[in-house]
């Protein structure tokens, strides 16, 4: 039977198989999109220093999200948090700074799998931080995800490293990114978050890299622009995914990157992933996908248990 022609309702969120099918192959080019910036960060790593790598790659997403935040009309550029924007970006440049050593240094599919544990992160932030509740099934996923890392990371084998140790923080301090996300979210709008993340990385970045400024060369410069065109059509299926289908749809064709990642780490720098890789990824992935589940349906149950005042109200004025 041939599939129901795409339907989108008033706030253009699509319904139907349709809406499945194009949010899986979004979330599949953001996978692709995704693992191709890091093969980027990869090629440019032994060219450049790290930091000015963080600092030309928000330049350059500066410049691709400038016509959009400043079209007439638009207020995007102004914040009513200027402190935690400032402290977000610091965590910010650490994350990605962190997590472009790790691309560089490391097998592509160990940083990929351990880029997953960004949710338990979230949920222990959450937890610790922001004191939300957190049930034993979550906790106890938590816990499954951790130990994946740790399988991973391989500790007391004699192979633990620097890189693995640095992708790790990187998904910590990630994590703490989103929930400083989260709390700004009752101050600014959802552009004008995205668009102040690089904004205050950029100069923290700049201040970095005055010490070890290279001049990259040609190839390096076109490598980055196309990091640039890819991080923005990755960025764009990822949210555009998430916004048409439940995340339970859409998110098991993210976890795919793992497998884009494998792949090119194989074919392009002989790396063969290992059997603990592959177990911990699965721990990681699992744990993640659990969480990430059960908070949208947790925050879907509240959504709907403060409609049901709202409506009773308005029947009965009726």
């Amino acid at each position: 039977m041939p599939t129901p022609a795409l339907k989108a309702g008033e706030d253009g969120t699509l319904f139907g198989r349709s809406a499945v099918v194009t949010a899986v192959l979004l979330m599949l080019l953001a996978g692709i999109m995704s693992s191709l910036l890091h093969i980027g960060v990869r090629y440019v790593s032994p060219h450049i220093p790290t930091i000015e790598i963080v600092f030309l790659r928000s330049l350059f997403t500066i410049l691709v999200t400038l016509p959009i935040v400043f079209r007439p009309g638009q207020v995007s550029w102004r914040t009513n948090n200027l402190q935690l924007q400032i402290a977000r970006g610091l965590v910010g440049v650490c994350s990605i700074t962190t997590w472009y050593y790790a691309l560089g240094q490391m097998p592509l599919a160990d940083a990929g799998a351990l880029s997953f544990t960004t949710a338990i992160f979230v949920t222990l932030g959450a937890a610790l931080w922001l004191g939300e509740k957190v049930g034993i099934y979550r906790w106890a996923a938590v816990i499954v995800g951790l130990i994946g890392a740790l399988i991973v990371l391989k500790p007391g084998a004699g192979v633990l490293s620097w890189a693995a140790i640095a992708a790790a923080a990187s998904s910590a301090l990630w994590a703490g990114s989103l929930l400083m996300s989260k709390a700004l979210a009752k101050y600014d709008s959802v552009t004008t978050i995205t668009f102040y993340q690089p904004l205050m990385i950029l100069p923290l970045a700049f201040l970095g890299t005055l010490s070890v400024w290279t001049m990259p060369s040609a190839e390096v410069w076109l490598c980055l622009f196309g990091m640039g065109v890819t991080a923005a059509i990755g960025n764009y299926g990822y949210v555009k995914a998430l916004r048409i289908a439940d995340v339970a749809v859409s998110m098991p064709a993210d976890y795919l990157r793992l497998i884009w990642m494998a792949s090119w780490g194989y074919w392009l720098f002989g790396e063969i992933p290992t059997l603990s890789t592959w177990l911990g990824a699965a721990l990681i992935i699992a744990a993640a996908f659990f969480i990430t589940v059960r908070e949208q349906h947790q925050a879907s149950a509240r959504e709907r248990a403060r409609q049901v005042p709202a409506t009773t109200t308005e029947e009965t004025k009726a």
